[in-house]
């Protein structure tokens, strides 16, 4: 799906394949799902406890997926699918192509901020949702190359290998979600993540 700014900005292009779609009540479910599993991860909580907090039956949640690792797939899916979005939402509110860059990494440090230790945990390790994260994330890491080789082609940029700067900070943003990094660092990934913003965002500004 491609996004442009409201200029003659680059205009990169981003995989936002839909998610599964689900009736509003469905919806309301997954919600509570995911804010269940973001509190408290997966391994603790049983198909009951989802369905108690949901006020929904056990019937209801096996309709959705057959077990508590298949809703986290759902419940990753959907979330990934909303921060990029929001992603190019932010790039879109911008004209300076160096502020695009900005908008794009600060609108994912405040959407991985909330994800937690627990949570990562419970994608790390379930395979299949480590390998749904790493596809999104790849996604979003090519955006960011293609948006920093045309800024720089358009010397909007510093003249820089954009797949070196695009995997160097996607390195940062990864570590900085990495359970044992939140709870070692004493700061949160967030502020972590918006110190990297601006020293990246500084140091692509052409000199």
């Amino acid at each position: 799906m491609p996004y442009s700014a409201l200029t003659d900005a680059p205009t990169p292009e981003v995989s936002l394949a839909e998610p599964r779609r689900f009736s509003a009540r469905q919806e309301e479910v997954l919600d509570i799902v995911e804010a269940v599993f973001l509190r408290e991860g997966v391994r603790a909580v049983r198909i009951g406890r989802l369905a108690a907090e949901a006020r929904c039956s056990r019937s209801t949640l096996y309709e959705l997926a057959p077990s508590k690792e298949e809703l986290l797939l759902i419940v990753l899916d959907r979330m990934m699918h909303r921060i990029m979005s929001r992603g190019v939402q932010a790039i879109r509110r911008e004209t300076d192509p160096v502020e695009q860059i900005r908008a794009m990494l600060t609108s994912g440090a405040l959407d991985f901020a909330p994800l937690g230790p627990r949570f990562m945990d419970a994608v790390r390790d379930y395979p299949p949702a480590r390998l749904l994260f790493d596809r999104r994330i790849a996604d979003s890491r090519d955006a960011f190359e293609r948006l920093i080789r045309e800024g720089a082609e358009h010397g909007h940029y510093q003249s820089v290998h954009p797949r070196v700067v695009a995997e160097a900070i996607f390195v940062v943003v990864l570590r900085f979600t990495e359970p044992e990094f939140v709870r070692s660092a004493g700061v949160s990934s967030s502020v972590a993540l918006r110190e990297c913003v601006d020293l990246l965002v500084d140091g692509l500004r052409p000199r």
